[in-house]
């Protein structure tokens, strides 16, 4: 039977691989390499990643709330991120078999077959495999179009992720990736003059830190309405992606998690089993 290994929630920022050769091995890359030791150790064989796309694989005529890309192989980035182009395996299996026993608890997936995928799910799996040699299963939330999900139906699929990689009738080592930022105002009102983007609830932030430190799941799941994403900033919906991971890690505090980044408001932790 398959079996969840390792979970992981990161940033995502599209500049940090731009960033590193000019800047070295900061504060960002150590989290990364720190998280990425974790994973090797675990010894993945397949990388479910959460994501939310920025309008570049979907666009307002067409904008699941919950999707799945079903295919052999995908690429990215699919956007302007200055990083490296990938070419990458999809675990077509892992995925099919996600998106059925998803539809048997209600998931009603959105499902793309071709497919590419932007820095939402690119800039973690740059920074945490060796080339993306290990297939990939991408699931995209909704976290920024009003309606958002909400965040209770949010863990409830996280629920329904590991219930499926359970049922995974062949053996496969499973980890899963949650990439967003918990407080993010891009290009809106709240960003002061000259910056293109800030963090309009630091304090928010730091409290959801202490609480997934804490596993304080439900307090998190409670408290992530949609009026305080919103307040959180413009892409603060990326907690999204999170409560989905929260939700296939249950309610066990991470084995690591770094510092808060009270600069960007940004959270590197990791869950580890056998």
């Amino acid at each position: 039977m398959a079996e969840l290994v390792a979970a992981v929630g990161v940033p995502h920022s599209p500049h940090y691989p731009a960033q590193y050769p000019k800047d070295g091995p900061a504060s960002t890359s150590q989290n990364y390499r720190a998280i990425k030791s974790h994973l090797d150790a675990a010894k993945t064989e397949a990388i479910v990643v959460i994501a939310n796309d920025h309008f570049n694989t979907f666009f307002l005529n067409n904008f699941p709330t919950f999707a799945i890309g079903v295919a052999d192989a995908s690429s990215g980035p699919n956007d302007q991120a200055k990083m490296p182009h990938y070419d990458f395996a999809v675990h077509t299996g892992l995925a099919t078999h996600v998106l059925q026993t998803g539809m048997d608890e209600g998931f009603d997936f959105s499902v793309t077959q071709e497919f590419g995928v932007d820095h939402a799910v690119l800039v973690p799996l740059h920074y945490l495999t060796d080339g993306i040699k290990t297939p990939v299963v991408p699931i995209w939330v909704n976290a920024f179009v009003k309606p958002l999900p909400s965040a209770r139906r949010c863990y409830a699929l996280g629920k329904a992720l590991k219930a499926a990689i359970d049922s995974l009738p062949a053996k496969l080592r499973v980890a899963v990736i949650a990439t967003g930022s918990f407080s993010l105002e891009i290009a809106g009102p709240r960003v002061q003059p000259g910056s293109r983007h800030g963090v309009p609830d630091i304090e928010w932030s730091k409290r959801l830190h202490r609480r997934i430190a804490n596993a304080e799941i439900d307090e998190i799941v409670a408290e992530a309405t949609p009026e305080q994403m919103w307040k959180a900033g413009n892409i603060g919906g990326e907690l999204l992606n999170w409560i989905v991971m929260l939700g296939a890690v249950g309610k066990s505090k991470p084995c690591h998690i770094a510092d808060h980044d009270d600069e960007d408001g940004h959270a590197y932790a990791v869950w580890r089993w056998n």
